[in-house]
């Protein structure tokens, strides 16, 4: 009897991710767009309702918590649940004929970095279109779900409270907004390259410079905003007792208190106009470098920065602080950007990239306050004076740099590495490389096999097989198990040379 040896072909598997991967051509077809594996549709319903949910129950219990502490009634519990989720979402109210549109930032910020943070957890490793689309509608569908709940409840406790629901376009336009914001956020974070794949123009390398520096711009601006507010509020401690006159007991103070820090990010933008000298507006009243006009102010502790008339002399020095913000991003571009002629355009696209985001937290922190009116930083001057400090700052420190400083290594290298580096910091985000992976293991499987006298390979028949597909030759009679993985063998009958059929020899 002639010997035989059985020539076992293994298809590799997907792992970490318990998908199979997809068949071989001709064995067959794609799944259509809107089938999910069950391990991918998990994900996205965690991404759904993961941040909504815990968003609920902290809106319960500080809603709970403040209604037990003043002694309020609870029938009026699920009306005060669902106002004030639709006030952290920015959502005007409207409580009997006041209107309530200046919101607190802090609730909104937490919403949205949760929700982007969650978003980046799930992005898959080389995502396709199909696969963002999917994720932007997981981040979307439970916030919006749980607004309409909220616009359901508020129309029927219109009977018990006061409290008019808003218009459902306002309402969702918002939710929208900032989920779609938190969604790009998200997505940007873990797969930018995939992102930047669905422009349909190529971005140019002075566009990426540009608002990279747009970013630390922001960031400075902000910083520059906080420490003004902080000697301002240190300078006019006198105010304070003045600020909680209101108060009559321990939880009044504890309540203005609280309130006073959820407003503090709306203070600071106010502060970052104010420096940039745009007009703070309050209701009839308005307060700028140049000039104050009397008004009705809130006696809230959030207000005690505020200066007071008339202006001194010294308050236009402080159009320096955006000045040399636009300077410092100049001089970053002019001693990281390698093209020359390109140089300019970033310029001009940092300072115009940090006028919107400034523009959009402007909006997001003023607001409508009841009868004092409009409440926040004029917009028109803000964009005017913005543009201009920064892009004329901006050319400046080019200029400067190009004629007496070195260039230096680019400062978004640097970043892209932390990026890179963060993109496995967590367990949960560790993407494996399936292909790696497979290769390991089959080489395993094979010293297996080697170290088995049982086992013999021909070297003629291993040299046509493809890199990516294991081979084991099993001789007859073997007492090696075949593996649970084989789906798939063929037989291949050597020719062997005259002499002993039985032995082979």
């Amino acid at each position: 009897m002639s010997s035989r040896n059985a020539l076992v072909r293994r298809t590799s598997r997907s792992r970490g991710t318990g998908e199979a991967t997809a068949p071989p051509s001709g064995h067959g077809h794609e799944p259509p767009w809107w089938s999910l594996s069950p391990e991918r549709a998990r994900t996205l319903l965690l991404v759904a309702a993961r941040p909504t949910i815990c968003a609920l129950a902290a809106t319960i219990l500080l809603v709970l918590v403040v209604m037990l502490t003043t002694g309020t009634d609870l029938t009026s519990a699920p009306g005060a649940v669902a106002a004030t989720w639709l006030a952290a979402h920015q959502i005007p109210l409207t409580v009997g004929r006041t209107t309530l549109g200046l919101l607190p930032l802090v609730p909104t910020a937490i919403l949205v970095l949760v929700a982007a943070r969650e978003c980046a957890r799930a992005v898959p490793n080389r995502p396709t279109p199909v696969e963002l689309g999917w994720l932007t509608g997981a981040v979307l569908a439970g916030p919006l779900l749980m607004t309409a709940v909220c616009l359901a409840v508020t129309g029927d406790a219109a009977g018990v409270t006061p409290l008019e629901p808003p218009g459902p376009v306002t309402a969702f336009g918002w939710v929208i907004v900032l989920y779609l914001g938190a969604a790009a956020g998200g997505i940007a974070s873990r797969a930018w390259s995939s992102l930047c794949a669905l422009v349909p123009v190529e971005i140019p390398e002075w566009a990426v410079l540009g608002a990279r520096a747009a970013r630390r711009t922001v960031l400075r601006m902000l910083c520059c905003a906080a420490l003004a507010t902080a000697v301002s509020f240190f300078t006019h401690l006198s105010r304070l007792d003045g600020a909680y006159h209101q108060a009559h007991n321990f939880t009044d103070v504890l309540g203005m208190t609280l309130l006073s820090l959820l407003y503090l990010p709306n203070v600071v933008i106010a502060a970052a106009g104010l420096l940039t000298g745009a007009a703070v507006q309050l209701g009839a009243g308005s307060v700028g470098l140049f000039g104050v006009t009397a008004g009705q102010v809130p006696g809230v502790p959030a207000l005690i920065p505020l200066p007071e008339g008339p202006p001194a002399a010294w308050w236009p020095v402080l159009l320096l602080v955006p000045i040399a913000v636009g300077v410092l991003g100049g001089i970053e571009l002019g001693r990281v950007g390698d093209d020359r002629p390109g140089a300019p355009w970033a310029t001009l696209t940092s300072a115009a990239l940090s006028t919107l985001t400034f523009l959009a937290l402007a909006i997001l922190g003023g607001g409508q306050l009841g009868a004092v009116g409009w409440v926040g930083v004029d917009l028109l001057m803000l964009v005017v004076l913005m543009v201009t400090w920064f892009g004329f700052g901006g050319f400046v420190g080019m200029v400067f740099a190009r004629r007496f400083l070195a260039p230096t290594a680019p400062v978004e290298d640097y970043d892209d590495h932390i990026d890179d580096y963060d993109d496995y910091d967590d367990e949960d985000d560790y993407y494996y490389d399936d292909d790696d992976e497979d290769e390991d293991e089959d080489e395993d499987e094979n010293d297996d096999y080697d170290d088995d006298p049982a086992v013999e390979l021909d070297a003629e028949l291993v040299t046509d097989i493809d890199d990516d597909v294991e081979v084991s030759i099993a001789a007859p009679g073997s007492a090696v198990p075949p593996a649970d993985d084989i789906v798939d063998a063929e037989v291949v009958e050597p020719d062997l040379p005259e002499g002993d059929k039985t032995t082979g020899r």
